[in-house]
């Protein structure tokens, strides 16, 4: 499997299993003491996308989103999320000065990030299987009847 980029890492936490997530976080905090630089925040960041015709990029608008900045020892860690969670923007900061300050209990999440990655495939597969299951297939009259009409 590639390497766990951060972003990849990102996902699995954001959109992965919760208890994953609290339980790498209560791992550090039992052992490190978490400073808050910027605790848990509502912002608006703009939201990007690309028009499908031309290709080029504009903006949706504003979107509400949580964030957070926490420090171990000299590390910094960042946390951001769509909508509006303190506990999880908290939480991802934690995991990501975690892994910035490289600490000793960090060496085995590669592991369980690739595992938990798995099961989040799983289960967007299985999203897609149902919603194929419902999706309708329309013909039209030329196609049952030829071009007769």
């Amino acid at each position: 499997m590639a390497e766990m980029t951060r972003s990849r890492i990102a996902q699995v936490l954001i959109e992965g299993d919760r208890e994953f997530l609290k339980r790498l976080c209560g791992q550090i905090g039992e052992r490190y003491r978490v400073e808050p630089v910027r605790p848990p925040s509502r912002t608006l960041v703009m939201g990007k996308a690309r028009d499908p015709v031309s290709g080029k990029p504009f903006y949706l608008g504003e979107i509400l989103a949580t964030e957070c900045t926490v420090a171990i020892g000299p590390a910094h860690g960042f946390g951001i999320l769509l909508g509006e969670d303190a506990e999880k923007a908290y939480e991802l900061a934690v995991v990501d000065a975690a892994l910035n300050a490289r600490l000793p209990e960090t060496a085995g999440w590669t592991a369980e990030f690739e595992r938990e990655e798995r099961k989040l495939v799983e289960r967007w597969k299985k999203d897609q299987e149902r919603v194929m299951r419902t999706k309708v297939q329309f013909d039209t009259m030329e196609d049952s009847y030829g071009n007769r009409l």
